[in-house]
């Protein structure tokens, strides 16, 4: 780790004040648009979100193919303008800002951290054979068929995030991406947002209480800034079209029970 990299994730760590949130008392504003993305153009699939210290801008990482020779571009978007400018590489900020936002333990709170369960399991198929059933598994997408076509069910590896009891990600015979479907909130506060059904946005804390962002559907990566006043997302919009949108967020600090990690 560079003496850049390691000052921006200090300052990651220091930047909110270090108070428990209750997700349910948050105010939550409409998504504003920064920037309409075409993919077809930037090329590659979204890959990470990551904002910048002082919030000026968001980085966007794409990626085409799979690792080892997966190619990654790099685009910085400018709060403001929405002006999207390609750079030579993932900033060393945003490198810090993403080890943060899909870290399995919560950034300040050691003891509350995400458990990873994989299995095998079989699913419901729909009329298209291969197909996962949405509604018994709506996070997840593709998947293939091994089962009997004739019995409606699917044989698949099934990776499973859970916070707290609460799934908070699922992977279907898929590369499991972690920030792509949920992002720590601000430093200590004990808080989670990530991706639910139908790509609503869901917040979630250590308490277990919960508020759905109104206005959002088809979401992905979502990154809750450092001073936890806005989230960060992407929302599909066409086949090679998203939306980056930023919701505004305005919350009162919860009291810490101690009988919680912390």
């Amino acid at each position: 780790m560079t003496v850049l990299t390691l000052l921006a994730l200090v300052a990651w760590t220091q930047a909110a004040a270090p108070a428990a949130l209750d997700v349910s008392a948050l105010t939550i504003g409409p998504p504003a648009i920064v920037a309409e993305l075409d993919l077809g153009k930037l090329k590659g699939e979204p890959r990470r979100l990551a904002w910048a210290p002082d919030g000026s801008m968001l980085y966007l990482q794409t990626a085409e193919g799979n690792p080892p020779s997966e190619r990654l571009r790099h685009y910085t978007i400018g709060l403001g303008d929405g002006r999207v400018s390609s750079v030579e590489a993932e900033p060393e900020w945003a490198a810090a800002f993403w080890a943060v936002k899909q870290d399995r333990v919560a950034p300040g709170v050691p003891g509350l951290s995400i458990e990873i369960a994989q299995n095998e399991e079989t699913l419901k198929a729909t009329a298209s054979a291969g197909a996962l059933d949405r509604t018994g598994s709506p996070e997840s997408a593709g998947g293939t068929l091994s089962a009997d076509s004739g019995s409606g069910t699917q044989k698949a590896h099934v990776v499973r995030l859970t916070l707290l009891g609460q799934e908070i990600g699922a992977w279907v015979n898929e590369r499991v991406i972690p920030g792509l479907r949920f992002g720590w909130g601000p430093p200590a506060s004990g808080a989670i947002v990530f991706v639910g059904e139908g790509g609503r946005l869901v917040f979630f804390d250590r308490q277990k209480r919960k508020q759905v962002a109104p206005d959002v559907r088809n979401a992905s990566l979502p990154a809750w800034s450092s001073d936890g006043t806005r989230v960060a997302c992407l929302t599909k919009a066409g086949r090679k079209k998203y939306l980056l949108c930023a919701i505004p967020v305005a919350a009162q600090p919860a009291a810490v029970s101690r009988d919680l990690p912390h």
